[in-house]
């Protein structure tokens, strides 16, 4: 389990990552523009480095936090004791939620169709 929890903290870091590269760049764009220079092609910038820090930051941080491994290990291990829905039920589960969706839809467009009518009727006197 505890090699999913690190997996994890990878994930995180790359997300982090994918997240802060265009928040430095816009912030560069707002207060200095030459401060986000070009280091490898176009696609590389200071705003791509900053993030890729933060990235990696983030998962060490929390490879070598042990409330936050304790955490993890215990939502893994409690992932373990889910009973997952099988195929068939899924299936009902997706038919029901189509169903009900259609029909509360109709409902509101009549709700609506009827407000509608009940508006202009007023409007008009």
């Amino acid at each position: 389990m505890e090699k999913y929890v690190r997996i994890g903290f990878m994930v995180v870091g790359l997300l982090v990552w994918a997240l802060l590269a265009p928040a430095f760049a816009a912030l560069f764009q707002l207060v200095n523009p030459n401060l986000d220079r070009m280091l490898i092609g176009a696609q590389f910038t200071v705003s791509d480095v900053l993030a890729i820090v933060c990235g990696v930051a983030t998962a060490t941080i929390l490879w070598f936090n042990d409330t936050v491994n304790q955490l993890g290990l215990e939502v893994g291990n409690e992932l373990r004791n889910v009973t997952w829905p099988t195929w068939p039920e899924t299936r009902v589960s997706t038919v029901v939620v189509i169903v009900t969706t259609v029909v509360v839809s109709l409902i509101l467009a009549l709700m609506d169709a009827v407000w509608a009518a009940l508006s202009q009727a007023i409007y008009r006197l």
